[in-house]
């Protein structure tokens, strides 16, 4: 899990979104055919090439700097699927998007900044899986925050604006005051 280095003291997560478990089945069935594809055109180099010697070797070279290639982008893949996070506190919205290995990219969105909140369930699948996209439009410097691929699309909504609507009881003129 990640560290929830990100909170303040005086903030509690109310929602911890990733995308749907279905997309990995999605990731991994792509590499598996990325990887079927490779072997099979090994086979069938060898079944109609004659790969003899320098030959055989230069084809298992071409294959094995191929998996690899397959390898380090499944692994790019998923390290995006599992370090792609959105967290919705009592006050703000953070969302944490890992962009490659080593950068990543927060963004942060207080409750009261809120304008609009829709929610995009595209294709057969998503609408029998309820997942989808939630769309939060803002009054801030980022105009649009988008929670991708995640399950209960319509909860997710509603919790957020039962959760804004709190925080607007809570801090009537949008002004926090903790310390």
């Amino acid at each position: 899990m990640i560290r929830l280095n990100f909170l303040k003291p005086h903030e509690n997560v109310k929602l911890f979104l990733r995308r749907h478990k279905v997309i990995l089945f999605f990731i991994y069935l792509g590499f598996g055919i990325l990887v079927l594809i490779g072997f099979s055109a090994f086979y069938f180099a060898g079944a109609f090439l004659p790969l003899r010697g320098e030959f055989t070797n230069l084809a298992l070279f071409l294959l094995t700097f191929y998996l690899l290639i397959i390898w380090q982008l499944l692994f790019k893949q998923l390290t995006d699927f599992y370090l792609d996070t959105w967290l919705v506190t009592d006050h703000r919205i953070l969302e944490i998007h890992q962009l490659g290995l080593f950068r990543r990219d927060v963004s942060e969105l207080r409750l009261s900044k809120i304008q609009d909140i829709s929610v995009k369930v595209e294709g057969m699948l998503p609408t029998f899986l309820n997942y989808g996209d939630v769309v939060i439009q803002t009054a801030g410097v980022i105009p649009e925050f988008k929670f991708e691929q995640v399950p209960n699309p319509q909860s997710v909504k509603d919790q957020i604006l039962e959760l804004h609507d709190q925080y607007l009881k809570q801090h009537p003129e949008g002004h926090e005051i903790h310390e």
